[in-house]
């Protein structure tokens, strides 16, 4: 079991997080959360320390986009998925988002992963950063990180 501990930046107030409909949560520098608030906010929003659990990261490269087409495509590019798979998931995610992202979700259990690490190639340049797919695996470590683009 590996434990790390990175950031979140949101605009929304919540006391945990839901990833039934989406891939995972992200997480990253204190940096590339602060300068992810920028680029989608505006800058307003809060920067969060989380815990991280996870026993196996599937090492990928920065999607840019995280919309079902690009982690499918990354996916099957590292041999997760067959192309059988990937006409499955497109069939659950047509039912609904949830259901093609739990197809997904499973399929990289199934390959023995419950995490995705890469690398930013936007926000904080060149830091790593994490995508764990369940709730579970996420603790809060403490307050809203400063930032020196916003007030205390």
């Amino acid at each position: 079991m590996e434990t790390i501990r990175l950031w979140h930046g949101t605009t929304e107030q919540f006391d945990s997080f839901d990833t039934t409909a989406t891939l995972g949560a992200h997480f990253g520098t204190a940096a590339a959360a602060d300068a992810r608030l920028r680029d989608v906010a505006g800058g307003e929003g809060e920067v969060r320390e989380y815990e991280l659990t996870f026993q196996n990261a599937l090492e990928i490269v920065d999607l840019g986009t995280w919309g079902f087409p690009s982690v499918l495509r990354e996916l099957r590019s590292k041999g997760i998925l067959s192309a059988a798979q990937v006409d499955s998931a497109y069939d659950a995610n047509n039912r609904s988002d949830a259901a093609g992202w739990a197809f997904v979700k499973e399929a990289l259990r199934a390959a023995g992963y419950d995490a995705l690490r890469y690398y930013n190639l936007v926000e904080d340049a060149g830091s790593e950063s994490l995508v764990v797919l369940e709730v579970d695996q996420i603790s809060p470590v403490d307050a809203p990180a400063p930032s020196p683009d916003r007030p205390k």
